[in-house]
């Protein structure tokens, strides 16, 4: 099934000579066109280098920051399209979160009765300080319509907890007026 609009001459053209001419042009950019569709459906994001994965992100509507990894990058064009079909629901928005792997992600929404519409996102730390300007992409791509969102950052220290000894004594004493 083509893509793209027919040849169509105009009605004092479409007749003769220029009617097989512009039949067999159609059939030619079908064929180029089939050949252009076969390879860049056998492209992965993953392998390919990477000028061909930019420009597969710029036909996936995806643009590479500065200072981006390759790694998160290639993973953001090749997930580019089931992550806009996830997009818009509590569940698909940690889906987008996990298949990027960027950790953990907690949602909690309408924790607020006022400001029902604020989606609360708690997100490791580390994450979030190495990924603050991927967030707000994320959120405008892939987020709710409508909805604020506001960030939490997790941090997790470890603590060591060392047993001791200690005495406790106790004196009870009840004392009563009758008077």
């Amino acid at each position: 099934m083509p893509t793209r609009d027919r040849i169509s001459l105009r009605f004092w053209q479409a007749a003769g000579l220029l009617t097989k001419i512009g039949g067999a042009a159609d059939t030619f950019w079908d064929l180029a066109q089939g050949w252009l569709d076969k390879v860049s459906g056998t492209i992965d994001a993953e392998t390919a280098p990477i000028s061909l994965v930019e420009l597969l992100g710029w036909e996936r509507d995806i643009d590479r920051f500065p200072g981006e990894d390759d790694a998160l990058f290639r993973k953001r064009v090749k997930f580019a399209l089931v992550n806009a079909k996830d997009a818009g629901s509590t569940g698909g928005f940690s889906r987008i979160w996990n298949r990027l792997g960027l950790g953990a992600i907690s949602q909690t929404e309408r924790f607020d009765e006022e400001n029902w519409d604020v989606i609360r996102l708690r997100i490791d730390e580390t994450i979030f300080g190495r990924y603050v300007w991927l967030l707000d992409t994320l959120i405008r791509q892939y987020g709710r319509t409508c909805r604020r969102y506001e960030f939490e950052s997790l941090s997790s220290s470890m603590m060591g907890i060392r047993p001791f000894e200690f005495e406790l004594e106790t004196f009870n004493c009840i004392a009563a007026y009758e008077g």
